[in-house]
């Protein structure tokens, strides 16, 4: 593990997934007591989530003054407990949450727009062709917002966070691949039926390797934290009062 000095490592602490800090810093907050070896670790070198005591990378000094502490554990059974505790296999629910948060926005600012300087456009237009002008539109949108600002206001509210696997904030060619990724293979850019089979794949394709094949393609990753029933509920209910509202008009 020693080649891996100069990566970017993410850990868990608090349920929260921090980072990123390189290999030195890592084994000193395990070394100083501040995270337990039972913390998940993960950098790009590594397929998934693991956690720090299953690793030859940990000086045996730590290891030895555990062992001295606490008596001997079920490490299958803490991990699994763990890892159901902080989501390091990837939360679909509040990524697919956010995305739609996201796009209800831009699609009210979008719609306000248009219809302010061509009314007769929103009133011939179906709300599928508007559906998919404006997942379209919002490529270039959110690679924008994430190159500005690092993260878009869906995935602040729901704790989430977007960096590369070197732990550095994307930068706009990479956000603009990624949306395009998303848009085409997680979304099928909005086209009916198609983007129900992308949805189903997208998800189940999350859970199985906890992270989702545009991340792993790209080189970037999503960070989770806890989050409050009340943001999930603001963030989901959005969308629908947005649809609810335009079914009215």
């Amino acid at each position: 593990m020693e080649s891996l000095e100069g990566n970017a490592w993410f850990y868990i602490k608090n349920h929260q997934q921090q980072g990123p800090v390189g290999l030195f810093e890592l084994k000193k907050l395990f070394e100083q007591g501040i995270l337990p070896t039972e913390t998940f670790i993960w950098s790009k070198e590594m397929n998934c989530w693991q956690m720090a005591k299953s690793l030859n990378m940990l000086p045996d000094s730590v290891f030895m003054s555990k062992k001295l502490e606490q008596p001997e554990e079920n490490l299958a059974s803490v991990w699994q407990e763990l890892e159901k505790d902080t989501y390091p296999n990837g939360r679909p629910f509040v990524r697919y949450l956010a995305r739609f948060f996201d796009l209800s926005l831009f699609s009210l600012v979008l719609m306000t727009f248009v219809s302010i300087f061509s009314p007769k456009f929103i009133l011939e237009s179906s709300g599928i062709f508007i559906f998919m002008l404006s997942l379209i539109l919002y490529v270039l949108v959110e690679a924008s917002i994430l190159s500005i600002f690092g993260n878009t206001l869906g995935k602040s509210i729901l704790n989430a966070r977007l960096r590369t696997t070197n732990g550095e904030p994307l930068n706009f060619l990479t956000a603009l691949k990624r949306s395009v990724f998303v848009t085409a293979a997680g979304m099928g850019f909005g086209v009916p039926f198609i983007n129900f089979i992308c949805f189903y794949y997208s998800y189940f394709d999350l859970k199985k390797n906890g992270k989702s094949t545009w991340d792993q393609q790209i080189g970037t990753v999503v960070l989770y934290g806890q989050v409050g029933l009340a943001r999930i509920l603001f963030v989901s209910l959005f969308p629908i009062t947005l649809l609810i509202a335009g079914m009215m008009i």
